[in-house]
């Protein structure tokens, strides 16, 4: 399976990223087997040298980790390596650092140092259960969480104390006004590459009768004019050429004429009548004068480039500045409680073997899980909304003529044309997975292998991957939020960015899911409590936040 791709905006992911790698490299075999003895080396290793001898550094959260399991060091780094095969087996790539990083960090939340330091402890007010790191609470942290992963998501791990995470959007813009650009204005996605960095600007000579005349500019309003109303600039002599029906066919003749009135001349040949050009550029006001006899034909476009000269024009060179803008966001408490009787527990126990509590507790967590993910698309199609459009399959007419396979391969414009919006609205990133109903899930298994690639996994009655689209799309099927009715369904498109800031929907935890025994009440009921602090939000850059999608499938039948 391939791994993604990624970019990391901050160091302690980057750390992350580093030592999942050397990690798996060390401690897993070319059969795939967890070599523990390996495991244990490394880690021993990597905290008792220096990075610069061991090429890596423990990540802050497990050092503390490792440092109160003791020996339970290599059971924890064999959840990681565990959880990220499921990730991977679920999902069809390996999970980016930032999923490791934020599974990391629940585990850190079970530990004594995080909870000594923001007083989480199962405290109530008849007793205190003090709860030092236990391996197994750590391990179980790891994998749950990474199990629970949104694959559409970018996760931060949330300070503890604060409930808040700090996500950084870095841009960039222009620092001066100048070429085809004002300053502030963004240079990233689709408005890069506008006329700003190069010296050369073009004008679109304004005809008078049998003259063409223009001012050549530093700003450049279009690919094709300059602003008239600009400040002149000095250009370098020598270096004018007029352009023609877009052929360059005169130019400046000679460098050591007067800077007030450099000679041009030159000749075109158009429609088997030959055309002389002559005229003169002003190489300190970038004024243009352009002549041709005989007279050009009516809307024969004349176009001057010039360029600036950038030593003899004080302060005029371009600036381009980083910028780096900072959204707070801030979790929200889950919370949960669960009963049992002692009457309950022990029937329960002795005639099924079943533990009613801890069932209860497992879905509560499941109930956890699966709640953040239908958030996640429910936030999606109203954003979708903003890049909506509708496939008519017209099944009952085409259907007469192509097989679906036929129909979904003519559909793959559809989807290319959603995707490419959405890489212009969020200059980053196009469609990368695919949410759809059970009959558009069931309609792509039954797709030839070169249009679909079944993912393998067995469906369930929840969110699952159901393989991937012409090579390019993740597809998931979701029991909800998708179906419209029996001839339309919907298809949640999401696009998730290699540079992890920039995922449409951010996700953290400030206090991992975490389950809290209480003592029994007055009936002889035992409690225990679920309780999480998180946030699962849109992310608060506005461009980043556009990477979602709406098809609307509809005469299915």
């Amino acid at each position: 399976m391939p791994k993604q791709h990624a970019e990391y905006n901050n160091a302690k992911t980057e750390r992350v990223s580093t030592f999942y790698t050397k990690l798996k490299e060390t401690a897993v075999s070319s059969t795939g087997v967890f070599d523990s003895a390996s495991a244990g080396a490394f880690i021993a290793d990597a905290q008792s040298l220096s990075a610069s001898i061991t090429g890596v550094e423990v990540p802050e959260d497990l050092q503390i980790l490792f440092d109160e399991s003791g020996d339970g060091r290599t059971g924890i780094a064999g959840a990681i390596l565990d959880g990220a095969a499921f990730y991977e087996a679920e999902h069809g790539v390996e999970p980016t650092a930032d999923v490791l990083q934020w599974a990391i960090h629940q585990a850190y939340a079970t530990s004594e140092s995080a909870r000594s330091k923001y007083k989480l402890d199962s405290a109530s007010n008849l007793a205190h259960d003090p709860m030092s790191l236990q391996q197994n609470r750590a391990v179980i942290s790891i994998t749950a969480a990474m199990a629970e992963a949104i694959p559409v998501a970018n996760y931060l791990p949330a300070d503890i104390g604060s409930n808040e995470a700090p996500l950084v959007i870095v841009s960039h813009e222009a620092g001066s006004t100048f070429g085809h650009y004002g300053a502030g204005d963004l240079m990233d996605g689709v408005l890069s590459g506008r006329a700003y960095t190069s010296a050369q600007r073009t004008h679109l000579l304004k005809r008078t009768g049998d003259d063409f005349g223009g001012k050549v500019t530093p700003i450049q309003l279009t690919a094709d004019t300059c602003d008239q109303d600009a400040p002149s600039a000095k250009l370098l002599k020598g270096r004018t050429i007029i352009y023609i029906n877009g052929l360059p066919v005169a130019k400046e003749t000679s460098a050591d004429a007067p800077a007030s009135a450099s000679p041009i001349s030159g000749y075109v040949r158009l429609g088997g009548t030959l055309f002389t050009v002559s005229g003169s550029m002003n190489s300190d006001t970038g004024a243009v004068k352009v002549t041709t006899v005989p007279a050009l034909p009516a809307n024969t476009p004349v176009i001057a480039e010039a360029v600036i000269d950038f030593e003899n024009n004080k302060g005029i060179i371009p600036i381009v500045n980083t910028i780096a803008t900072r959204f707070i966001l801030r979790a929200s408490p889950w919370k949960a409680n669960a009963f049992v009787s002692t009457d309950s527990q022990t029937q329960m126990a002795n005639e099924i073997g079943l533990n009613p509590m801890g069932e209860s507790m497992l879905a509560i967590r499941n109930q956890f899980a699966n709640e953040r993910h239908y958030q996640v698309l429910e936030k999606a199609a109203r954003i979708g909304a903003n890049n909506a459009m509708v496939w008519d399959f017209k099944w009952d007419t085409q259907g007469l003529e192509k097989t679906r396979a036929q129909i979904w391969q003519d559909g793959s414009c559809i989807l290319g044309a959603a995707s490419q919006q959405m890489a212009e609205d969020t200059m980053d990133h196009g469609i990368t997975h695919l949410y759809v109903s059970k009959k558009m899930a069931a309609m792509l298994l039954g797709l030839p292998s070169t249009l679909f690639t079944p993912s393998g996994v067995t469906a369930r009655p929840g969110i699952y991957r159901v393989g991937r689209l012409f090579g390019l799309y993740e597809v998931y099927y979701s029991p909800r939020i998708v179906d419209v009715d029996h001839k339309t369904s919907r298809i949640i498109c999401i696009g998730r960015s290699t540079q992890v800031a920039r995922n449409p929907f951010v996700l953290g935890d400030a206090v991992a899911p975490m389950l809290i025994n209480m003592n029994a009440d007055e009936d002889q009921r035992y409690k225990q409590g679920f309780y999480a602090r998180n946030f699962t939000a849109v992310n608060p850059h506005l461009p980043s936040a556009m990477g979602c999608a709406v098809i609307d499938v509809i005469n299915l039948d």
